[in-house]
């Protein structure tokens, strides 16, 4: 793969060398002098001359005046925004007088709105934002969607840096966005989409744009719109791209110590297990073997001493090993086990139009070699569109996209046995080289396909045998398709018949070989005896969708009066079944399939159906110059809520007026919209994203079921049957199946739940439209939603479903353009700049009982007014002069009783704001861009620093007080016993205090008493080890920090070749663009990539992004891109 790789990019290197080679004769120049007038017959500055088809251009001046060199026959071309453009023949006239007239299509900016509806930018009452398709495709991601980042204002996404990875899509505080393509929703993963199929994204922020979607897009939509064969081109058109991304540096990445190797107080081993399980320490321990016991970096010093170590020669005769100098062998052994990473992408597209038709084919295939041996995806996207004419009145148009993804191994990085951020970064040490281990069954101690070799045989595994032999396979087939019927009964009147299908087949399996070390065992898997025999399983999932639409749409121009709407009904059905399926052991090594358990597997199958009907409407109505209203209503029948309650209704209306159109404002005001617009939403019981059968069968997690890994989320928004007291197969119990009923009581009286959206706006573009700003204020009202309300215990249940909780969110966004500098044909600067900031806050708790003023989630009682982001800890307890308070025995003391005793505040958890800044540059030919955005404020728990200090790894272990006194306990081991130095008393914050006499009360987390006890110093030195793995791991402040970070998105250097150059070729246009990605990166700690976690609060579910979770490190990207037509 990788010679072809080189192969074709030295030939597409010859091709543009040739191109670039070609040259044309210039035809002698005349100069061309005259002056450009507006329609008031008053010079005209700033407008752009150019000579068609090529790079040559100038702007008038002051007065209206310009000269410019072309030859006869040649077109010269007049543009200015919201000005019909001129074109002049080059003929024995030298002297030009040339008026321009306002066009008022040119200021019609249109955008695709819901249902597919293109509209009038300055007709919308409600904020949306487009990005045109062909942005995102240079400087692109293996996943369309995280192109997005930074470019839309209110719009975050988490860039997600694993493979296959679905990004964490936030707008305006709200995941769970709905994707729609060419008017109809999909269930998409994001990986389903072909960036080079795309014409436009189209955001719709929040119910107020989205409201004719229902439920669906009750936190926003992002509209795609693919591309279609252009009706304005007659013949065939063929456009290749091809790009290719390597990745370079890292940018974010945990960084281990390399001072001190693995074991335990010093010693080599550490507390082993003989067979009976009794407790067993033998400092002379030829291997590290503690099966299900964690490892950590506190062994010896790399001091070059002799210690008989894993790999030391072995004895065969005496079965003894040995010593070898103990130095640290491995200090880059991440990067040394690291590949060369890239990703691939090529597209082909061939589109032809006619008089009564047009058609697109395009095929996609995407590459992308991980960064981990033995990993890569490949996609294959194949996109048809077709229109046709049947006759004057009868169009039938449709698209279908297929897309099959297949990887024979996508690498786990959640905490655990088989996460190489867990060996290398957590638990690594640099006592070994990996590299040493790549055979993966040396003997003695390894057994071919067996028994790995491997550096310890506690929770640690060998690399290379995790990436040759842990494989996790994935392989999903996703289609969506659709055919419209349109039907012209007039000119202004038509009715349409759609029907669209989204689906999409899933199957991941995971083969466990023979010896595989697991971090724990739950009851269910208890008989895996080690895992020595290895394991299997399968995870198949299967979704249907289908959506169905007849519509009426009506337009027509009363006088002054101008009229539009649309009214339709709708059907969706929707089902899904799903399998989950795991071996307990395999009875023959190296065999997998399920039938080959040692005990019988456990399997369990999940099934779900949907029926929504909907009817709805929209009615547009403007008059004149002077404003536009539109309303729009659904009324939804979801058989998801109890019968009475199943059926509703809402509604938005909107309203815009362009005040420049009818009122006189200074000069320097080019365009004045104002809008405001308000919907009311509703819905129930639904969700966005699934997991497994065993997970929703048994209630467990694939991590407590397995003991490590995690929940793998597919799209599904479906029915959640969080509303029904249906029977469900539980766990295994005495290898006997029971049956469990949900602990939440159903609600026969639960009503949907409710969103009701306010939003005001304003468009002003200056300078005749080189400075525009669109500004937006939000208050959305959030509930009542529909919660589990707290029952008690002699009910028999732990809840009943309600109508509950309401939240208020504000927020204010604004996007602005400045076009610094423009000259056609020369230098162009133009800047883009978004922000955006929201605070949701807790209104009410129960919709019956407003006496009710306080609702418990998570750790902490919140009231009403509080902020619903806020987290709370536990937190250092200080002194009244802000010193740290210690135990007798040189532990941090911790609070203890309640939540209310034990937690306090430690900042919030969403960004103060988000920001985006877009520089683009072009000269002539040349054409450079770049982005900056980020996140500013918020908090969130680094794991990885957690997981590191725990694990004596992290850097901070082997500087400043706490080094200073691991260099001295080990000099004290060395002379025979290990004691705690002064060198460590208290910690990094100081020597701190003790309590001598009195009683703490604890209250938010802090002693609330300090004046009525006493405190002395603290002197009590302690072992390091017991410091990081002491009571300082259950004080969530010290792992708190910083969300901000800011990045160099992207960078994009591209020429085109000039279409005289191309003249006397087959290509119609050429360009090439060199590329980068993620250049640059700004954090407090870069242990891991902030950007990754994009939401703190979601109040759609209510639930909180507090942890970081372990994270695959993120790296530079360096490539190009080549973009040709014919």
């Amino acid at each position: 793969m990788e010679k072809n790789l080189l192969k074709v990019s030295r030939w597409l290197l010859i091709i543009i060398t040739s191109v670039f080679m070609c040259g044309n004769l210039y035809a002698q120049n005349v100069t061309i002098r005259g002056v450009v007038l507006d329609e008031n017959n008053q010079p005209f500055p700033g407008v752009g001359v150019q000579i068609k088809g090529t790079a040559v251009g100038t702007l008038t001046s002051g007065e209206g005046r310009f000269t410019i060199g072309a030859a006869k026959g040649q077109v010269l071309t007049f543009k200015f925004l919201g000005y019909a453009p001129q074109e002049v023949t080059i003929g024995t006239d030298l002297n030009l007088s040339i008026q321009l007239k306002t066009d008022s299509k040119a200021l019609s900016e249109v955008v695709v709105t819901a249902y597919g509806v293109k509209k009038e930018v300055k007709r919308l009452g409600y904020a949306v934002q487009e990005v045109k398709g062909s942005e995102l495709i240079k400087a692109r991601d293996p996943n369309p969607i995280n192109s997005l980042a930074g470019k839309v204002a209110g719009l975050s996404i988490g860039a997600n840096a694993e493979m296959l990875g679905r990004p964490e899509i936030v707008l305006r505080g709200s995941k769970d966005l709905l994707f729609v393509v060419d008017g109809s929703p999909i269930n998409s993963d994001t990986w389903n989409i072909s960036a080079d199929d795309i014409e436009t994204y189209t955001v719709l922020k929040g119910p107020n744009a989205a409201a004719l979607y229902g439920s669906r897009g009750i936190n926003g939509a992002i509209i795609i719109t693919t591309k279609k064969g252009s009706k304005d081109k007659k013949g065939w058109q063929v456009d290749f791209n091809s790009s290719t991304v390597l990745d370079g540096s890292w940018i974010a990445v945990p960084k281990a110590q390399t001072e001190y190797g693995r074991g335990n107080a010093y010693h080599y081993e550490y507390q082993a297990k003989d067979g009976s399980g009794s407790a067993l320490y033998t400092p002379q321990a030829d291997v590290l073997y503690d099966n299900g016991n964690r490892l950590g970096e506190y062994g010896p010093r790399f001091e070059g001493q002799l210690l008989r170590q894993f790999d030391s020669p072995y004895d065969a005769a005496t079965g003894k090993r040995t010593a070898t100098p103990w130095v640290a062998r491995g200090k880059n052994n991440y990067d040394n086990f690291a590949q060369q990473g890239y990703t691939n992408t090529s597209n082909i597209a061939f589109a032809a139009s006619g008089t009564n038709y047009s058609t697109r084919f395009s095929y996609s295939h995407l590459y992308q070699k991980g960064i981990f041996p033995n990993t890569a995806l490949n996609s294959d996207n194949f996109n048809l569109s077709a229109s046709y004419n049947i006759n004057s009145k009868l169009t039938v148009d449709g698209n279908i996209n297929f897309n099959k993804q297949y990887s024979p191994n996508v690498p786990d990085v959640t905490y655990g046995p088989n996460s190489y951020i867990y060996m290398f970064k957590v638990y690594g040490s640099a006592d070994y080289d990996v590299r040493d281990l790549e055979d993966i069954y040396k003997g003695p101690t390894g057994v071919p396909d067996l028994v790995q070799y491997a550096q310890e045989y506690g929770r640690l595994n060998n690399p290379w045998f995790v990436a040759k032999k842990w494989l996790r396979g994935h392989d999903k087939t996703d289609i969506y398709a659709y055919l419209k019927l349109n039907y012209a009964i007039s000119k202004d009147f038509n009715a349409s018949l759609r029907s669209q299908i989204s689906t999409w087949t899933q199957r991941k399996t995971e083969q466990v070989p023979s010896s595989a070390n697991l971090n724990s065992y739950t009851g269910i898997i208890a008989d895996y005896a080690f895992g020595w025999y290895g394991d299997y399983r399968e995870d198949n999932r299967q979704l249907f969708e289908n959506n169905t639409d007849f519509a009426l749409n009506y337009n027509h121009k009363f006088g002054k009066w101008n009229v539009g709407g649309l009214l339709g009904a709708n059907s969706r059905t929707f089902t899904y079944n799903s399998f989950y399926g795991t071996t307990r052991g395999l009875a023959l090594p190296n065999v997998y399939v399920l039938s080959n358990s040692s005990l019988p597997a456990l399997e369990y199958t999940w099934d779900s159906k949907m029926q929504v009907y909907s009817g709805y409407y929209s009615l547009d109505f403007g008059y004149d110059k002077y404003f536009n209203v539109n309303t729009t209503g659904r009324v939804d029948n979801l058989s998801t809520l109890p019968k009475s309650k199943n059926t509703f209704f809402y509604p938005s209306v909107s309203l815009s007026t362009v005040v420049s159109d009818y009122i006189k404002l200074p000069d320097f005001i080019s365009f004045l919209k104002l809008r405001a617009s308000v919907a009311d939403v509703k819905g129930a019981l639904t969700q966005s994203t699934i997991t497994s059968a065993l997970n929703q069968v048994t209630g467990y997690s694939t991590n407590t079921f397995l003991g490590y890994s995690t929940d793998v989320y597919t799209a599904y928004d479906g029915p959640s049957y969080a509303n029904q007291n249906t029977a469900a197969y539980a766990s295994y119990y005495n290898n006997t199946a029971s049956v469990a009923y949900s602990n939440t009581l159903a609600n026969a009286a639960l009503k949907p739940f409710n969103r009701l959206s306010w939003e005001y706006g304003a468009d002003l573009r200056l300078f005749q439209n080189r400075l525009n700003f669109d500004a937006t204020y939000f208050d959305t009202q959030n509930g009542p939603q529909i919660y589990p309300y707290t029952l008690a215990p002699s009910t028999g249940y732990s809840a009943v479903n309600v109508n509950a909780i309401t939240t208020k969110r504000t927020g204010f966004e604004i996007a602005a353009n400045l076009g610094i500098f423009r000259k056609p044909g020369g230098f162009n600067w133009d800047l883009g700049v978004n922000y955006s900031t929201f605070k949701e806050t807790l209104s009410s708790v129960l919709d019956n009982d407003k006496s009710v003023t306080t609702l418990a989630l998570g750790n902490h009682v919140y009231k009403i007014g509080d902020r619903l982001d806020e987290v709370y800890g536990t937190k250092y307890l200080r002194d009244g002069s802000g010193n740290v308070v210690y135990k007798a025995d040189g532990t941090l003391l911790t609070a203890s009783g309640t939540n209310a005793q034990t937690t306090g505040s430690l900042g919030y958890l969403n960004p103060d704001y988000t920001f985006g800044i877009i520089n683009r540059f072009s000269y002539k030919s040349f054409g450079l861009s770049f982005q900056f955005d980020g996140r500013i404020g918020g908090k969130i728990y680094d794991y990885n620093y957690y997981a590191a200090r725990q694990g004596g790894t992290d850097l901070s272990t082997v500087s400043g007080v706490v080094g200073a006194a691991r260099l001295a306990e080990w000099q004290s081991t060395k002379t025979g016993t290990q004691a705690p130095t002064p060198a460590l008393v208290g910690n990094e914050l100081g020597n701190g205090v003790v309590i001598t006499s009195g009683t703490p009360v604890f209250v938010n987390g802090v002693i609330s008493n300090p004046d009525q006890l006493t405190f002395s110093a603290n002197s009590k030195p302690i072992l390091v080890q017991t410091y990081l793995n002491g009571t300082i791991k259950s004080i969530d402040e010290a792992w708190m920090i910083s969300r901000s970070f800011a990045k160099l998105r992207e960078v994009t250097l591209s020429y085109t070749l000039p279409q005289n150059a191309l003249k006397n070729t087959f290509i119609k246009s050429l360009t090439f663009s060199l590329v980068g990605r993620n250049l640059l990166y700004f954090a407090a700690r870069k242990d891991f990539d902030i950007d990754q976690y994009a939401s703190g609060f979601n109040s759609s579910d209510r639930t909180t992004q507090n942890n970081s979770g372990l994270q695959s490190s993120t790296t530079r990207k360096y490539g190009f891109n080549l973009n040709l037509s014919f």
